[in-house]
């Protein structure tokens, strides 16, 4: 399990909802840097959760892989429980969202 910060370097150690929180802080406000406004965290088989200021995707980013969606207008504890269903490794859960395309 990894963390991708807003300028593309991954972390490894801290796995931690309250490390992704602080990551989400640094993509929240408008710097006027389009380019650099998203987080991720991503597992081992490429299953990956992308952060942006207003939306969520979900997809596995192999070549070929799935994309299952995105969630928008979510609150920063959403956010957080999306995230925690990631980390734990609860698909189920996080499947039985309501993922649009």
């Amino acid at each position: 399990m990894s963390f991708t910060d807003r300028y593309g370097a991954q972390e490894d150690d801290d796995i931690t909802l309250d490390r992704l929180a602080h990551l989400l802080a640094t993509i929240a406000v408008y710097d006027g840097d389009d380019e650099h406004r998203s987080i991720s965290v991503s597992d081992s088989d490429a299953w990956n959760l992308e952060f942006y200021p207003d939306w969520v995707l979900f997809e596995n980013s192999e070549v070929g892989g799935e994309e299952v969606g995105s969630l928008r207008g979510l609150s920063d504890q959403e956010r957080l429980e999306i995230a925690g269903e990631f980390i734990r490794g609860d698909f189920a859960a996080l499947r039985a969202r309501p993922w649009g395309r």
